[in-house]
């Protein structure tokens, strides 16, 4: 019998939003197929996704502070929360990556 592959974006999202799976498992399918469909449209592989899940997870908490993040609340506002400047400044990558705890 053949193991299933991990599936590193649903972790992300998982850690990210501390949902609940036994529970939450059908949210997280349909916001995890929204936050694909967005990311492929930017040009994100599959590979790329965990991070990215991560990175914008840490801009949704600054944007609306005090405000719970569920997994449909990235997917929904995943565009909102990392527009990307017309040529992106290092502070600006910077300021990111430290709202992400790197």
């Amino acid at each position: 019998m053949s193991e299933r592959a991990r599936d590193l974006a649903w972790e992300a999202l998982v850690r990210e939003t501390a949902a609940n799976p036994a529970v939450e498992r059908g949210q997280l399918n349909v916001a995890l197929k929204g936050i694909r469909e967005a990311a492929y449209s930017e040009g994100l592989t599959e590979e790329g996704i965990p991070e990215e899940i991560r990175l914008r997870a840490a801009a949704y908490r600054q944007t609306f502070a005090g405000l719970t993040l569920t997994p449909m609340a990235l997917a929904k506002h995943w565009f909102r929360v990392m527009v990307q400047p017309e040529q992106p400044s290092t502070s600006n990558i910077e300021a990111v990556r430290r709202m992400a705890g790197e």
